[in-house]
């Protein structure tokens, strides 16, 4: 096992997540809900409420997510990677996946921020931990 599997069943998970944003898009265009030009400059119309939050979704998968792809691949290329690294690794896809279970679906803020922040302290807890372990200031 290494970091890597989690970091790429991100990475696929959200190329996949990908496609439900651009279903999202080309419903809101084709039911009439929103005008295409609105996609020239983002502005001069509402999109509807399914639309923004796959597409607000699909982008907090490039956001928090970076951060964590920069600290596997430090794992990976210092050689560090071990078994408490792999269980954070796997945890913070799993706090991931269920986040955007929970944004696309039913859309509880305080369970979204609850799995957010979940996700966001393991990831902090793998930058502290890494930083720690190759001794530098911090």
């Amino acid at each position: 096992m290494s970091v890597i599997f989690p970091m790429g069943l991100l990475a696929i998970f959200t190329l996949l997540y990908s496609s439900i944003m651009i279903t999202s898009r080309k419903k809101a265009v084709s039911s009439g809900d929103i005008k295409p030009s609105y996609f020239k400059e983002y502005n001069n119309d509402t999109p509807p409420s399914y639309m923004q939050k796959a597409t607000r979704h699909w982008a907090n998968l490039y956001e928090v997510p970076v951060l964590f792809y920069a600290v596997c691949a430090a794992i990976l290329a210092l050689g560090l990677d071990d078994v408490i690294f792999i269980y954070l690794a796997y945890s913070f896809l799993g706090f991931r996946l269920v986040q955007a279970f929970i944004h696309t679906t039913y859309n509880n803020i305080y369970h979204r921020l609850l799995i957010f922040s979940c996700g966001l302290a393991i990831v902090l807890a793998m930058w502290i931990r890494l930083l720690l372990i190759v001794q530098l200031p911090l």
